[in-house]
């Protein structure tokens, strides 16, 4: 563990009270919209995340866990699954679900992601959905490649930071998030890149954003196909226009 300054300790305190505060709140209901076009960015990150697991082996941990849903889906694809949260809130409702399925091989702990209990080289896989941003982050990527074992590999679903008109949208926005998260700016994407050398990163959700409108209609599903596959060419990682996605994944090795 390791000594944090008197700034973090703050922004671990004002990300805990909101997380407590809005935990079954409306509090996100302005921007939950656009969550319906999450879908295949889900399914392509479970596809990665399935291609690494070793059943009888894999230890997991859950960065970020929220609610634990996400554990408490794969706990018969792991040997073992911890999942942490800065929310007591929300580790005694994921504590609830364990007993609610009588799931014997995880378990939900309070604890900051940024300074964590593990020993170093603990977990074959870490996954994280949207945390990340919410933390100091050279603090935390210095904290995941520590208990990340050298050949394990780390997942995380993260908004970005580089198209101008969703980041008016968020300055627009303010009660939808908390005060301290910053989504990753390219000079984040280069930090991590210098901590995690072998970084793949894939871009998502730019054209597949027009699709949000038709999210309650019929056609929508055929509607956000035809987009996501656009967005495939468009956001490829070769590509300058990359940089108007939302979303990426981030697939970080040692």
């Amino acid at each position: 563990m390791h000594k944090m300054n008197q700034p973090v300790l703050e922004r671990v305190i004002r990300e805990k009270e909101w997380h407590n505060k809005t935990f079954g709140t409306d509090a996100r209901t302005t921007v939950s919209k656009f969550y319906s076009i999450n879908s295949r960015i889900n399914l392509d990150m479970d596809n990665h995340i399935l291609a690494a697991l070793m059943q009888d082996k894999t230890k997991f941990l859950e960065y970020g866990c929220g609610n634990g849903y996400y554990l408490i889906n794969i706990s018969n694809k792991i040997k073992q699954g911890i999942g942490i949260d800065i929310s007591e809130l929300l580790i005694e409702y994921a504590k609830s679900k364990l007993k609610e399925y009588n799931i014997k091989n995880i378990d939900f702990f309070v604890m900051d992601a940024m300074d964590t209990v593990f020993g170093n080289e603990e977990f074959d896989i870490i996954h994280g959905q949207s945390i990340l941003h919410h933390l100091d982050l050279k603090l935390c990527l210095t904290e995941i490649k520590r208990i990340l074992k050298d050949d394990g590999k780390s997942f995380f679903v993260e908004p970005l930071d580089t198209n101008p008109v969703i980041k008016l949208y968020r300055k627009l926005t303010p009660n939808a998030r908390t005060p301290d998260e910053q989504p990753l700016r390219r000079r984040d994407i280069k930090l991590i890149k210098n901590i995690f050398p072998m970084t793949d990163i894939y871009f998502y959700s730019f054209l597949t954003l027009l699709a949000v409108p038709f999210r309650n209609k019929k056609c929508f599903a055929k509607i956000l196909a035809i987009l996501f596959f656009l967005d495939k060419i468009i956001l490829h990682k070769r590509s300058p226009l990359k940089w108007l996605a939302w979303t990426c994944i981030l697939v970080l090795k040692k």
